[in-house]
C-alpha cells in the first residue's frame, strides 16, 4: 500500500544567508560610493549590447566603470564587454544559472 503524497510547509526563509550577505554588500557598496547594477534576463535581451555600449561610453567620459560577467559556459560576452576598455572579470557559472550575493 503507498502512501499519499504530503505537503510540507517550511517556514523559513531558505535564502537568509544569502539575504544577510547582499544587505551587507549593498551597506559597503553604499559607503564606498559604489553604485552596483545587477542584469538578468532571457538570452537575447540585449544585456550585452546594452552593457557593451554603457560602459564604453563611461568609460570615455573617464567615469570608473568595471563589469562582472556571469555566464554558464562560454567568455563570449566577457571578450565583447572589454573591448570597452574598461576592467572586466568572467565568472563561469557551469550550472549556476544567476549569482547569489
Amino acid at each position: 500500500m503507498s502512501e499519499q503524497p504530503r505537503m510540507v510547509e517550511v517556514r523559513q526563509n531558505v535564502l537568509k544567508q544569502n539575504d544577510l550577505l547582499a544587505r551587507a554588500l549593498r551597506d559597503r557598496f553604499e559607503a564606498a560610493g559604489v553604485l552596483v547594477i545587477s542584469m538578468v534576463s532571457t538570452p537575447g535581451a540585449g544585456k550585452t549590447a546594452l552593457l557593451e555600449y554603457t560602459l564604453s561610453r563611461m568609460h570615455s567620459d573617464g567615469l570608473r566603470v568595471a563589469a562582472l560577467v556571469g555566464d554558464l559556459a562560454t567568455e563570449n560576452d566577457a571578450r565583447r564587454l572589454a573591448r570597452s576598455q574598461a576592467p572586466v572579470k568572467q565568472i563561469v557559472t557551469g550550472t549556476i544559472c544567476h549569482l547569489d550575493a
